[in-house]
C-alpha cells in the first residue's frame, strides 16, 4: 500500500506540473545586455527551456546554460509575475586578439567566441601561453607612454626569450628588448619628435634595445 500510494501521489504530481506549464505560460523574454552575444543563439537556447510554467520555470538552469556561451561573463535571470523572465547579461569586454586563436577581455580572461563576432581593429598579441596577464599590462603601460605621439599598439609580440616587439599602428615597428621596456620606450617618445619628425613613411624599425641610446633602420631609397 505504502508503495501504491508513492506512485499515486507522483502521478498526481506530474498532472499538477502539466497544469501549471498550462496555466501559467510563459509569454514574454526580455533580455538586457547583449551587444555582442548573437541573438538568435540566445532564443534557440531558450526556447526549448521557456515553454515550462511559470512555476515550474527553472532559473539556474536557464543561467548554466547561457553561461556557456563565450562573450557572457555573468548574469541574473529572475521570474516576473505573471508570465515574465528577465535576463541581465554581463558580456566580457575584449580588448585584444590572442595568438589568432582566441580574444582578451579587460579581466585577463581568455575566451574564443565565432570569429564573425569579433570587434574590429582590436590590437594583436602574440606571446608564450599563460602570459597573458603580463601582456595585458604591459599594452595598457605601452599605450599610455604613446599618448604624446598619437600612437597605439597594433601588435605586441613577447618572443620565446621574453623580448619585446611592438607595430604600432602608424606602421613603425620597435625593438624593444628584454628589460628596462617602460624606460626606454618613455625615452623614445621624447626625442620622437627630432629623430621621427615628418620621416616618419622612411623609417623601417626603430632598435631600443641599447642601454645608452637607440637605432633607427631607414628603408632603402631606389
Amino acid at each position: 500500500m505504502a508503495l501504491l500510494g508513492t506512485m499515486v501521489l507522483s502521478v498526481v504530481f506530474a498532472l499538477n506540473q502539466i497544469n501549471l506549464s498550462n496555466y501559467f505560460p510563459i509569454r514574454t523574454v526580455r533580455v538586457y545586455g547583449a551587444n555582442r552575444v548573437n541573438h538568435q543563439e540566445i532564443e534557440d537556447l531558450l526556447l526549448p527551456i521557456v515553454k515550462r510554467g511559470f512555476f515550474t520555470i527553472n532559473v539556474e538552469y536557464i543561467r548554466d546554460r547561457l553561461l556557456q556561451i563565450p562573450w557572457i561573463s555573468d548574469l541574473y535571470v529572475r521570474r516576473v509575475w505573471p508570465d515574465q523572465v528577465e535576463i541581465t547579461m554581463i558580456e566580457r569586454n575584449a580588448v585584444a586578439r590572442w595568438n589568432d586563436e582566441s580574444l582578451l577581455s579587460d579581466a585577463g580572461e581568455l575566451f574564443s567566441p565565432k570569429q564573425t563576432n569579433y570587434p574590429d581593429r582590436m590590437p594583436k598579441l602574440i606571446g608564450p601561453a599563460g602570459q597573458q596577464i603580463v601582456m595585458l599590462q604591459f599594452l595598457k603601460d605601452i599605450n599610455r607612454l604613446l599618448l604624446p605621439i598619437h600612437a597605439k599598439i597594433s601588435s605586441l609580440e613577447l618572443t620565446p626569450f621574453f623580448t619585446w616587439k611592438v607595430m604600432l599602428d602608424n606602421g613603425m615597428m620597435l625593438q624593444l628588448g628584454h628589460k628596462d621596456i617602460l624606460t626606454r620606450l618613455d625615452h623614445f617618445v621624447k626625442v620622437y619628435p627630432k629623430i621621427v619628425g615628418s620621416r616618419l613613411a622612411d623609417i623601417d624599425y626603430v632598435d631600443l634595445r641599447y642601454s645608452n641610446g637607440m637605432a633607427v633602420r631607414w628603408k632603402e631609397t631606389s
